[in-house]
């Protein structure tokens, strides 16, 4: 899958692939060659392929990458296309200039970046041939270090085993790019930023004698012993070590040659001796690291700092910030007012500091500033300081604290400054990127802490006044044009009407449909594109599945249909999953009418099953056997038989156990399994099936945690999790199902205590998955108290209850903070906060259903999660459970 910063080159409002980015005036001249007579081509995601007609590949083998500097590009692809051209050697390669520094770029995917072609010799004659002869026309050419590959010698050449073919096997519950074993079985394509050869892997003997040089190359080892990794990013590493010369722990910045780019093409070692400079210029602060020394390891180059004590600025919001937690008090609201003032206040006379010594720090965020255990403030990550005078545009930059208005000067840390005066209260000053408009939002949402007067007035005053101050070249810059993006004008009161927000937001998600694709039909979170745009949690199914639920207007509904029945044919065998795979779309189409077309799609998924082994309702077994649960009349045999090997792993009694989930929670741990379990119960009346459930909802619930308030949250390292994907609202949805079936203190416990926990104020995403629209559906749901004294099954989706009051939880007025007017429509961003989103995990279809089901009670969290419509009595049968 290509880099992330991939899919926000194409459209300034949208995530798209990369084979959308208009690079027309990058591209390199190979791009737009004409093959010989006897070659075919294809272009692919940003790649274009040659392919000898008549040649045919093995399924993998061994793949040689090629690896140069940007300016070196378009010379070395000639040289690449002429030796192939002549041995008739398959390649790609890497359209553009833009696209190769995007995917080199310093946020790039580290095992894979820095590849401009691939070629794919047919055997070892093959494969000598290119490094032979081909190594040999490209000596002397340098480029980034391809980290999951073999170097050949000292040049450009690197070389991997791997799938030449797609292929597609499931790891875990996860759909992955596969290889084949001597024994046919398939298994991961392993592509870690470290060289590996799987043990079963043919081996040439010219490349195992260069397996064996390199593993006996050697460089004498720095007086520094490295304890911890603190960063990671293409353009290097972060470390914690110890000078093994006195015992003092230092911070080792670590830079990789050629690797890294910033939005220049600079890359990490020129970034590296700027930081270099200007710690020297800035020696003797108190607000800026001491600079020890300088050394190189191996080929990358490493800077030497003090070990600053303390925590990241963006730590202790997270652990300090009171809006995380239900009803703080008004005396916690002004103890963190007043610290995060004082913050401030220190932030802006260590900038004052610098800028008196004619540096501009450059790169202000919550993660460059550390503060010591005493409260004294340090500005870390100096590669993008500049001096004021200097004609210098920094390209790195959090997009929350920078603009590409503001481009040089100390315009620039005026500007962040004055973000990260609103940042310390509201942390998501990324949604500035689409609109400034946004501003107004944030800073009324502000109020909510007792401010100084005139605190916020002087954020817009800093504000204009850095978008107005002229560059030092007295040159202007101009941002992407988003003026179809504003600030949406969410009703306010507590009698606002909330209702037509429904129709805007729908509206707004069918106008971006674009039928006339096959790799999407909605825009959504970069995630989509490895299932072809169709699956519910982040394609056209989810979508679809809450235009439909919701009963929005929706005359596009059958060609969207026959769109996603497309889609779905082309899905690989192995994308199999509720949420990423051809079960939930299956489910979509039984629901709405296509019973036929989900017949066939449940087909293949049955066919697919001996390879699904593990258990989560995102990817794996629950998901699929709600799938066949929901489409099967009477119950299919295979939902019995993956609800009984889930019960039989939960008890330990099975010689085909299911693999404990690598995280707990409602779509990839135990609580998804128990609904599915739930369900199996109201589907057949065997108790059974209920303690099992409730055996699975505690195998999550031992990964979980109460703070000193008595709120539970999944424990993930130092994070609390309370989210409906992997938190602790996913768990309390799987026990307000089993309530349905019988009181249990503990599960009445969870319920409780989780609807208050959900009841927070401050979140950082607004999606279904891990953000607000996920808390209010289950506050919505859970608002719906299982009756202590008798037990029911839980309604279809959809079904409104005459009568009930409407429920207007806090968190529908607080979506306003992250909603955008996008052509005057509602709209909400995804996961990246950076662009537009319409997908049910992330983007506007999922909190259209959220919305939904708060406005009109509907029972609604996730899709398909509901009660088949043919459940049995199981009245004569709870005493036993």
């Amino acid at each position: 899958m290509p880099t992330p910063g991939a899919f926000l080159i194409a459209d300034p409002v949208h995530v798209d692939s990369p084979a959308y980015v208009a690079d027309t005036a990058s591209r390199f001249p190979l791009a737009d060659q004409t093959p010989p007579t006897g070659w075919r081509v294809a272009e692919h995601g940003g790649w274009i392929m040659w392919h000898p007609t008549q040649a045919q590949l093995p399924q993998q083998g061994w793949k040689v990458h090629v690896s140069v500097g940007l300016d070196d590009a378009a010379d070395v692809l000639d040289l690449v296309r002429d030796h192939c051209v002549r041995h008739h050697v398959a390649f790609k390669f890497q359209r553009s200039r833009r696209l190769a520094l995007v995917n080199n770029e310093k946020y790039a995917h580290r095992a894979g970046s820095g590849k401009l072609a691939a070629l794919y010799p047919a055997d070892d004659t093959a494969l000598r041939r290119i490094l032979d002869d081909l190594g040999a026309r490209l000596a002397g050419y340098r480029g980034p270090y391809v980290l999951s590959d073999l170097r050949w010698h000292d040049g450009p050449l690197y070389l991997r085993y791997g799938g030449f073919a797609e292929l597609w096997c499931v790891d875990g519950d996860e759909p992955v790019p596969a290889v084949v074993r001597p024994d046919g079985v398939l298994v991961p394509d392993r592509r870690e930023p470290v060289f590996t050869v799987p043990d079963w892997a043919p081996v040439p003997g010219f490349v195992a004698e260069r397996i064996a040089a390199a593993a006996a190359e050697t460089d004498d080892d720095p007086p520094y012993r490295i304890d911890e990794a603190l960063h990671h990013s293409n353009a290097g590493g972060v470390y914690r070590a110890t000078d093994l010369r006195d015992g003092r722990t230092v911070v080792l910045r670590e830079a990789r040659p050629l690797a890294g780019l910033d939005g220049a093409g600079t890359d990490a070692l020129t970034r590296l001796r700027r930081e270099e400079d200007m710690l020297r210029r800035l020696a003797g602060l108190d607000c800026v690291p001491r600079l020890l020394d300088r050394l190189t390891w191996w080929e990358h180059e490493f800077l030497v700092e003090e070990f600053v004590e303390g925590d990241t600025l963006q730590h202790h919001l997270a652990m300090r910030h009171p809006l995380i937690h239900p009803d703080p008090t008004d005396q916690e609201l002004a103890d963190y007012t007043a610290w995060a003032l004082d913050v401030i206040d220190r932030v802006e006379t260590a900038l004052s500091q610098v800028h008196a010594r004619g540096v501009v720090f450059g790169d202000l965020h919550t993660a460059n500033v550390m503060i010591r255990p005493d409260g004294r403030i340090v500005l870390v990550d100096f590669e993008q300081a500049y001096l004021v005078d200097e004609d210098f545009t920094p390209s790195l930059g959090d997009p929350g604290f920078a603009t590409p208005r503001i481009r040089r000067g100390p315009a620039v840390d005026r500007y962040a400054l004055a973000c990260l005066r609103l940042a310390v209260f509201l942390p998501i000053t990324q949604l500035t990127a689409l609109t400034d408009d946004k501003f107004h939002d944030l800073t009324s949402a502000a109020r909510r802490f007792p401010l100084p007067a005139g605190y916020l007035d002087r954020i817009r005053d800093d504000l204009h006044t850095a978008r107005t101050a002229p560059t030092t070249d007295g040159a202007g810059t101009t941002a992407p044009d988003r003026s179809r993006v504003t600030r949406f004008p969410w009703p306010t009161g507590q009698a606002a009407d909330h209702t037509p927000l429904l129709e805007s937001l729908a509206a707004g998600i069918r106008a971006t449909a674009t039928p006339h694709r096959t790799d999407r039909l909605f825009p959504g979170d970069p995630g989509q594109f490895p299932h072809g745009g169709a699956a519910l949690a982040h394609g056209a199914a989810g979508v679809i599945w809450a235009l439909v639920t919701t009963g929005a207007d929706y005359p596009e509904r059958d060609e969207h249909l026959d769109w996603l029945v497309r889609a779905a044919r082309r899905l690989p065998a192995t994308h199999l999953g509720l949420y990423d795979g051809l079960a939930g779309i299956a489910a979509l189409l039984d629901h709405t009418g296509r019973h036929d077309d989900a017949a066939e799609l449940l087909d293949r998924c049955r066919t697919g099953l001996h390879d699904r082994y593990g258990p989560g309702l995102h990817s794996g077994l629950a998901g699929i056997g709600l799938a066949l649960l929901r489409t099967g009349r009477p119950v299919p045999d295979d939902a019995l038989r993956i609800g009984d090997r889930l019960a039989r792993t939960l008890t330990g009694d099975t010689k085909q156990p299911v693999p404990e989930p690598a995280r707990p929670g409602l779509l990839r741990g135990w609580s998804g399994p128990a609904v599915l379990l739930t369900r199996l119960h109201e589907a057949t009346g065997d108790p059974t099936w209920l303690r099992a459930a409730r055996t699975a909802v505690r195998r999550d619930l031992e990964h979980t945690v109460r703070d000193d308030r008595g709120n539970l949250h999944v424990r993930d390292g130092a994070r609390r999790l309370f989210y409906l994907d992997e938190g602790s609202s996913g768990i309390a949805v799987a026990a307000h199902t089993l309530l349905h079936h019988g009181e249990r203190p503990w599960l009445r416990d969870v319920v409780t205590t989780v609807r208050r926990t959900v009841d927070v104020e401050f979140v950082l995403l607004p999606g279904l998955f891990h953000g607000r629209a996920g808390l209010l559906a289950t506050a919505a749901l859970l608002a719906d108290d299982p009756p202590p004294d008798r037990p029911r099954a839980m309604r279809p989706v959809g079904l409104v209850r005459d009568g009930a009051a409407r429920h207007h939880p806090a968190h529908l007025t607080r979506l306003a903070w992250h909603a955008y007017a996008l052509d005057g429509r509602l709209a909400f961003p995804g996961d990246t906060l950076l662009r537009i989103s319409t997908d049910l995990a992330a983007g506007g279809a999922g909190i259209l259903s959220a919305m939904h089901a708060a406005l009109h009670r509907t029972g609604v969290t996730l899709p398909f999660l509901d009660a088949p419509t043919h459940v049995a009595s199981t009245d004569h049968l709870l005493a036993a459970s």
